[in-house]
């Protein structure tokens, strides 16, 4: 790390705002030419907008930054609370910004080459099991309440097609075919895809639209198809808040979110002998590899099978 001494402190202001500059044009040439959706851009934005900062007061200019300096950083930041998926987001978005750099010309090196891996993945979160699932579609909660027909749709919606929160609370009406049970999905990166929902799914969104979602919708309210009891738009963070209530309705574990019956749906169709392009068209992944992850699943629930039903097991 080279600390710059004398006229330093006015050199790496300059720096920064150089940096920052750069960091700007990184972020919309990444969005335009690399498909990166808005939360990962506004992600990675925050990200080099910290790293800035701290090259700042350390008085480091860009054009000095080591591998050593950007591992301080985010152990910096680790020893401030980061989680391992923010650890990992943060080199990614170090990495993509300096390769960007050097590609550009703009640098002569590029630091981050050297910078070390993230550690593994964790493990797919458990999924429920069918008996859980069941449990949770069918936990009352005042029959007629018009939030009690929005719950049952969205989780119908979560568990029947797979969808992350933000999608599910980005969903229109006019998304929904309700003759060929289908939802128009736009996913990460502003990919639009179609995504099968079942017969209980639809009846659920019909039940909800047609006794719920008009005794809450105000002249104010959008077109999106859940909506709060105020008749908002309902937020990525009230579908965690909903599932998160009817999973306790339920009795089921308090780390039942949108994720859980996201990879729920993705198991129980690996587990059922489903393709797994498929899969994968369903979910939205960009790479097979992503999907790739619930054979592991299906392997061992195989093995589970044998092992409780073969004399040899």
């Amino acid at each position: 790390m080279v600390l710059l001494m004398g006229g330093g402190a006015s050199k790496s202001r300059n720096s920064a705002q150089k940096t920052a500059r750069w960091r700007d044009t990184f972020l919309k040439e990444a969005s335009l030419e690399r498909d990166l959706s808005v939360r990962t851009r506004e992600a990675y934005g925050r990200d080099l907008t910290l790293l800035i900062r701290f090259l700042e007061r350390r008085q480091i200019r860009l054009e000095r930054v080591t591998t050593d300096d950007l591992v301080t950083f985010l152990a910096t930041r680790s020893r401030s609370g980061d989680q391992r998926t923010t650890r990992a987001r943060r080199a990614a978005a170090i990495r993509s910004f300096f390769g960007w750099l050097r590609e550009s010309g703009r640098m002569e090196r590029n630091p981050a080459l050297l910078l070390p891996a993230p550690p593994p993945p964790q493990l797919l979160p458990k999924a429920l099991d069918a008996d859980a699932v069941d449990r949770l579609l069918e936990t009352p909660e005042g029959e007629d309440r018009p939030v009690a027909y929005r719950d049952g749709a969205l989780l119908e919606v979560l568990y029947g097609a797979g969808l992350r929160a933000s999608e599910a609370a980005a969903l229109r009406l006019r998304d929904i075919d309700q003759e060929q049970a289908l939802l128009r999905v736009m996913g990460k990166g502003r990919k639009e895809r179609k995504v099968p929902l079942g017969k209980p799914g639809i009846n659920a969104l019909r039940k909800w639209i047609k006794h719920g979602r008009p005794r809450v919708e105000t002249p104010e309210s959008s077109d999106r198809v859940f909506l709060t009891a105020r008749g908002k738009p309902l937020s990525r963070d009230g579908v965690y808040r909903a599932v998160k209530r009817r999973a306790r309705l339920a009795g089921l574990d308090a780390n039942v979110s949108p994720h859980t019956l996201r990879h729920t749906f993705a198991t129980h169709l690996v587990q059922n002998g489903a393709d797994l392009r498929a899969v994968q068209e369903m979910l939205g992944h960009a790479s097979i590899n992503t999907t790739q992850a619930y054979t592991t699943l299906a392997d061992e629930h195989l093995r589970a099978a044998h092992r409780r039903h073969h004399p040899r097991g």
